[in-house]
């Protein structure tokens, strides 16, 4: 009898199109089972004027990225959020991470519903940083109410959310992004396409089995055209709050390797500290709950300046 082991190792792993316009269309998509979906979806959508309208009032898109779950993504993504409102900019986060949304948790929104107004859904404001926000978590009727929906439905809430969010005049949208390089992904990157975002900030944790999995992210943005604008090596030691001392409880250079290996430039690594966990889990600014002279602070901030230059041109 063949093994099942060996038939399965015979099997050519095929990617679909890089390019959007030929879903379902390419040699590849002969004989696949969602073809008739995609060639479905690639249809020019009505309402692009609109999506283009809300979005050409924002200055900057910046996605947050990683192909890697539990790496703080979504933390990181608030703490920019948060660091480029304290420079005086008006920001918003948009949550498209579907099935698993924490960010109305972290900005302290987790109670607020979104309005549905004559001008479309307006974003719920956090108190600790004046940052609109939008995110399913707060479309559901409850916190722990699990959303159990496939491809296509989760596809079509996203671009209503784009589509139909009063967002105005933002110098900055960070797009929190679920894990992987799946249907969310190819959803906001098709939305986002035709308003040119800025690119996509990949986050790693320092361990090996993160950059192995991250890297699958990288080529995702070099695959489908996406500007990298940098990586950030998350939970890259672990700081004392007695003594402030920084020790690795991971292994170390995860996002230096990663850089190396690509060619894609380091922003900058933040270590991992306990009363950060405590800003999040309250909704609190961590700008706020951190001392000025944390070195989580510090990292980030750094981030932020190199960020702001990359897509400012200081």
């Amino acid at each position: 009898m063949t093994s099942q082991a060996g038939d399965i190792e015979d099997i050519a792993v095929q990617e679909c199109p890089s390019n959007m316009d030929d879903a379902g269309k390419a040699e590849v998509c002969v004989g696949c089972p969602g073809r008739e979906l995609c060639l479905e979806g690639n249809k020019p959508d009505p309402d692009q004027k609109i999506i283009d309208t809300r979005l050409r009032a924002i200055k900057h898109k910046i996605l947050v990225l990683s192909g890697k779950g539990g790496v703080g993504k979504s933390s990181l993504a608030v703490m920019i959020a948060q660091l480029l409102a304290s420079n005086g900019k008006s920001v918003g986060v948009l949550d498209v991470d579907v099935c698993g949304p924490s960010i109305p948790l972290m900005m302290g929104v987790a109670d607020q519903p979104v309005l549905d107004s004559q001008w479309g859904w307006k974003p719920v404001v956090s108190p600790s940083s004046n940052i609109k926000t939008l995110s399913v978590g707060s479309l559901l009727a409850s916190g722990s109410q699990a959303v159990v929906w496939r491809g296509p439905r989760k596809t079509s809430l996203i671009r209503r959310m784009v589509k139909d969010t009063l967002w105005g005049r933002l110098d900055y949208l960070i797009v929190d992004t679920p894990p992987g390089t799946s249907d969310e992904h190819l959803s906001i990157v098709k939305l986002l396409a035709h308003t040119h975002p800025e690119g996509a900030i990949i986050v790693t944790s320092p361990q090996k089995l993160a950059t192995g999995v991250v890297s699958r992210e990288i080529r995702f943005c070099q695959k489908l055209g996406i500007p990298i604008l940098g990586l950030v090596e998350n939970m890259s030691g672990f700081r004392c709050p007695c003594c402030s001392e920084v020790s690795d409880v991971f292994s170390s250079g995860g996002g230096e390797y990663l850089s190396v290996k690509y060619g894609v430039p380091l922003l900058g690594t933040v270590p991992l500290e306990p009363q950060l966990t405590a800003a999040h889990e309250t909704g609190s600014n961590f700008l706020v709950q951190l001392p000025p002279h944390s070195p989580t602070v510090e990292r980030v901030r750094e981030i932020v300046v190199t960020l702001q230059a990359k897509v400012e041109g200081n």
